[in-house]
C-alpha cells in the first residue's frame, strides 16, 4: 500500500513554531479523532528510484472506510496490482484482485494499534495513517526545526490553509481544507535519501464523516479459486 507514513528522524534542537499552523494542525486532528465513522478518496504519488530509467513517478488511488474503533476496509488500484484490505475487530484480511492471492494477519482490536503493527511487523502501510494518530501535531513538532503557516490559497474552487514543516531530511506541505471542520486536502513530502530527493504526495477527496457504513463491507469472502499466502513478520527467523 503507498501510504503517507512520516518516518521521522533526528530530534530537532532549535525549532521555530507558528502558533497559528499549530491551532490549525490542532483543530483538524480534534475534527479526526471525535469520529466515529469516515471515508475518503485518496490518490497518491511516490518517487521511485529505477536503476536503468532513474526517478519515475507512481500513482495509486486508495478508497478507504473506517468505523471507530475496529473496522477498516481499504481497495487499492495501483501501477502494479490492485488490492484489497479488510480489517474487523482482530484479523485482517488482504486480496490481490491482481494475483488472485489472499492472505490474513491477526491484530489488536484497535485500528490505530493494528497500523502500527502491521507496518512494524509486515511493512504493510495505511494511506494516510499519520493524520489519524491523536498525536499527529505533537510528533510533526518534536521532530521538525521549523513549523510555519504560510497563508490561504486558492485553488479549484476553494481555500486552504497552507503549512510547512521543515526538518533536516524532509520538508513536508499540508493543505487543509478553510472551513468548520478543518480536513486535510493535501499533501508533498520532499525526502533526502541516498543523494536524491524524492517527492510523496497525496490528494484526498469525497470526505464523509459519521456516515452509516454497513457492516458487510469490513468482511471477506475468499473466491474458491484463490491461493492462499503465508506471510512471515519481518522478525522471524523462518
Amino acid at each position: 500500500m503507498v501510504a503517507f507514513l512520516l518516518v521521522f528522524g533526528a530530534k530537532a534542537q532549535d525549532s521555530t513554531m507558528d502558533a497559528r499552523a499549530v491551532v490549525l494542525l490542532d483543530r483538524m486532528s480534534e475534527v479526526i479523532g471525535n469520529l466515529k465513522s469516515c471515508s475518503f478518496q485518496l490518490k497518491t504519488g511516490i518517487d521511485v528510484n529505477d536503476p536503468d530509467k532513474g526517478i519515475l513517478r507512481q500513482y495509486s488511488m486508495h478508497d478507504v472506510y473506517l468505523v471507530g474503533p475496529d473496522k477498516m476496509h481499504v481497495h487499492t488500484k495501483g501501477p502494479k496490482e490492485e488490492l484489497g484490505y479488510w480489517y474487523n475487530t482482530d484479523m485482517l484480511m488482504f486480496y490481490s484482485f491482481t494475483a488472485n492471492t489472499y492472505g490474513f494477519i491477526e491484530t489488536p482490536d484497535n485500528i490505530l494499534e493494528t497500523i502500527d503493527m502491521v507496518n512494524a511487523d509486515y511493512g504493510v502501510d495505511f494511506p494516510a495513517g499519520d493524520f489519524f494518530y491523536p498525536s499527529f501535531t505533537d510528533d510533526l513538532i518534536e521532530h521538525s526545526e521549523s513549523i510555519y503557516y504560510v497563508g490561504l490559497v486558492h485553488f479549484e474552487g476553494r481555500d486552504y490553509h497552507h503549512i510547512v514543516a521543515k526538518g533536516s531530511d524532509k520538508h513536508i506541505q499540508i493543505w487543509i481544507h478553510n472551513d468548520t471542520f478543518a480536513l486535510p486536502a493535501r499533501y508533498v513530502i520532499h525526502e533526502k535519501k541516498d543523494g536524491e530527493t524524492l517527492q510523496f504526495e497525496g490528494i484526498f477527496s469525497n470526505w464523509k464523516l459519521n456516515p452509516d457504513l454497513p457492516e458487510a463491507i469490513f468482511d471477506f469472502t475468499v473466491p474458491e479459486s484463490a491461493r492462499r499466502l503465508k506471510i512471515v513478520s519481518k522478525s522471524s527467523t523462518y
